[in-house]
């Protein structure tokens, strides 16, 4: 079942890379969890439902490890997702040295590298 939906983890994870999530989560945390209120403020967008597109990002690397999700219960009955980076994510964010194997993911997913395979 997990091999059989890997594509989508691409597809995903190059959303959350494209939208710099796997950045602003080891900026704003720094090694503890992150609201997805306060990550999505942090997005350059105008769209009042964009931390529930957030969510919904994010909930597919949290499904294979890649971010980990701790859910807080809020006293009004709801939940709060708090997001983190596991420990995978030091490959998919940028190191000192301002590399990662971001690029590598990127040029895998782009249309014309596809289309010659």
């Amino acid at each position: 079942m997990e091999l059989d939906s890997v594509t989508v983890l691409l597809a995903v994870l190059k959303s959350a890379i494209e939208l710099d999530l796997l950045e602003l989560i080891k900026r704003i945390g720094d090694g503890v969890s992150v609201s997805l209120a306060k990550l999505a403020a942090q997005l350059p967008v105008t769209n009042p439902e964009a931390h529930i597109m957030v969510d919904r990002i994010l909930r597919v690397p949290t499904s294979y490890n890649i971010i980990n999700c701790s859910i807080e219960n809020l006293p009004d009955g709801g939940v709060e997702r708090w997001y983190s980076l596991a420990a995978v994510c030091k490959f998919l964010t940028k190191n000192e040295d301002g590399a990662s194997l971001t690029s590598l993911l990127l040029l895998q997913q782009d249309r014309v590298f596809k289309e010659t395979w």
